[in-house]
């Protein structure tokens, strides 16, 4: 299976709850919010079929499916910051706003050493941290 597969459907799930949020917005103009609403439609027919994998695998193993999902958000975080640094090493060149380039430095690199950290330590204890997420989801 692969990682789109194993997200569909939780993130379109979550991007409709988002979606709904911004809905009752008061200070967005509605055709902000009718745009959010097409670019939801389109990826939510672009991945359909994964989408609905997704729903009927929740319904056969809802456990073991929140198992898989933990283990995709790890791999799909890997893979954003490989695309994201050099975006933001150009965007922070090109920042007129000091203040932009303050926040965003540390925040990038420090959330990036807590990935690599958590990284590592999954890497060392990942036999025991699979029997201890296998006990909290897969044992109740």
């Amino acid at each position: 299976m692969t990682l789109l597969e194993t997200l569909a459907f939780p993130v379109l799930f979550i991007w409709f709850v988002g979606l709904l949020l911004t809905f009752f917005r008061k200070d967005l103009e509605p055709h902000w919010k009718f745009f959010f609403f097409l670019v939801f439609c389109f990826y939510l027919v672009q991945f359909f079929p994964e989408f609905w994998l997704g729903v009927t695998r929740w319904k056969e193993n809802p456990k073991g499916e929140v198992l898989q999902w933990i283990s995709a958000m790890g791999n799909s975080i890997y893979v954003f910051l490989f695309f994201l640094w050099p975006l933001v090493l150009i965007r922070i060149y090109y920042s007129a706003s000091n203040h932009l380039s303050k926040t965003l430095i540390p925040a990038l690199a420090y959330g990036t050493v807590l990935y690599w950290a958590l990284f590592f330590l999954w890497t060392l204890y990942s036999k025991e941290f699979n029997e201890w997420l296998h006990q909290i989801f897969a044992n109740k």
